[in-house]
């Protein structure tokens, strides 16, 4: 039987999968994180009540990720085309 991941990793995994495959490498999470915390990154606007969403530059183009304050992780990356709209 295997063990059951608690939502902090699972949410961790996600986005490493997600950034493979939008992206095309894998970013450092730690760094965004830091990047979240120390405000350099532009807040675009609230999810929900725990999940904010916030503007990231890389290889020159723009993301969206999802950050969740409650469990301090990134949840997601979304690609440079859902940010134009």
């Amino acid at each position: 039987m295997r063990k059951r991941l608690n939502k902090k990793v699972a949410q961790s995994k996600h986005f490493e999968r997600r950034c493979i495959e939008r992206v095309g490498v894998a970013l450092n999470q730690n760094e965004i994180i830091r990047q979240i915390q120390n405000n350099e990154l532009t807040v675009i606007g609230k999810q929900t009540n725990r999940v904010t969403l916030f503007q990231l530059e890389r290889l020159g183009k723009f993301f969206k990720v999802a950050y969740d304050k409650n469990r301090k992780q990134v949840v997601t990356i979304m690609p440079e085309d859902v940010c134009k709209n």
